[in-house]
């Protein structure tokens, strides 16, 4: 039984852009695939992710997009810019000092790789604010610049972000603290409108790749698109993301 643990990134943006104009006109008539798979879900730290940038460039999701996100991420472990403790550690407030200002040179000397950036910020930030236990402290503007970082990746760790912005209530700048929630709603949003697009499109598509299985992009075979599409319900996805956009309307 193959375990399924493609990122859902990939998923969403592969549902989207083949549903709505990936090209049909390739020049072989590729057999129609027979093959059948099983899978099981696993669960992995994507679960928690509800990104809103696109893995496409002109509207096509290649081999060397997918290969250079899942590169990106192996690149920033060997890295490991910011070192993880090795339990739940307050920070002192040189040492907090240093690993914030470690952070803060990264993003400067690294400001012209927006792939290898956004995964930092969602990587590190989360760290920070949980593995170093400032999330639990009362230094407000570092739990408010961690959480804005967190927005700005756009990887969608809504309820990470949702607890930072719901803590400096009241501790902040009022612009700040409201430029927060509307980055949050705003992103919420938007990864329910795209959940639900690719909920839709699911039949129509999953129809599309069985007539032809030429229009599948992305180093997939078709075979594997259409079981993989067939037995990922976005349903539960959608449920959590309209309770996101519940609560954050509510704070």
């Amino acid at each position: 039984m193959k375990i399924y643990t493609y990122n859902r990134l990939m998923m969403l943006s592969f549902v989207l852009f083949v549903a709505f104009g990936c090209a049909d006109d390739q020049e072989r008539d590729l057999k129609k695939a027979e093959k059948r798979y099983n899978f099981k879900k696993a669960v992995t730290e994507d679960d928690e992710l509800f990104p809103t940038y696109f893995l496409a460039k002109n509207g096509v999701i290649t081999k060397e997009l997918i290969d250079a996100e899942r590169d990106v991420k192996v690149r920033l472990n060997e890295m490991a810019p910011i070192s993880l403790p090795a339990k739940h550690a307050r920070l002192t407030s040189a040492q907090k000092d240093g690993v914030v200002q470690t952070y803060k040179r990264f993003l400067q000397s690294h400001d012209e790789d927006s792939l290898l950036i956004r995964h930092f910020r969602n990587k590190y930030a989360k760290v920070i604010l949980l593995d170093y236990d400032v999330m639990k402290s009362d230094d407000y503007a570092l739990i408010s610049f961690l959480t804005k970082e967190l927005i700005d990746s756009k990887c969608g760790r809504f309820s990470l972000i949702f607890d930072g912005t719901n803590k400096v209530k009241s501790h902040v700048p009022d612009s700040q603290y409201n430029s927060l929630v509307f980055g949050l709603e705003t992103q919420i949003a938007q990864s329910l409108n795209l959940h639900k697009q690719a909920k839709a499109a699911m039949p129509g598509l999953i129809q599309k790749m069985k007539d032809k299985p030429e229009t599948v992009q992305g180093g997939l075979k078709a075979d594997f698109a259409v079981e993989l599409n067939e037995m990922d319900d976005l349903s539960p996805r959608i449920s959590t993301l309209e309770k996101y956009l519940q609560n954050v309307r509510s704070l």
